[in-house]
């Protein structure tokens, strides 16, 4: 239970920096003449998805390594 837990905390907090690095850092810098063009428009969209999947599997892998070095 401790695991999915982990695991939900990742993939909110891998959402949350996907959402500011994409919509905001990377938005900004894509940005020409006040459009953002076809590649760009995907890695944008797609990008806070692909991180809190990322933030899910490390917060777990994480969890893990802690646990294991506190049972030692």
């Amino acid at each position: 239970m401790r695991t999915l837990g982990v695991a939900i905390l990742g993939l909110f907090a891998g959402l949350a920096v996907g959402f500011l690095l994409f919509s905001e850092v990377v938005g900004r810098l894509a940005v020409e003449d006040g459009q953002v063009h076809a590649p760009w428009t995907f890695v944008i969209g797609f990008g806070p998805q692909v991180l809190a999947v990322v933030g899910a599997v490390l917060a777990v892998v994480v969890d893990n390594r802690i646990r294991g070095r506190k049972r030692q």
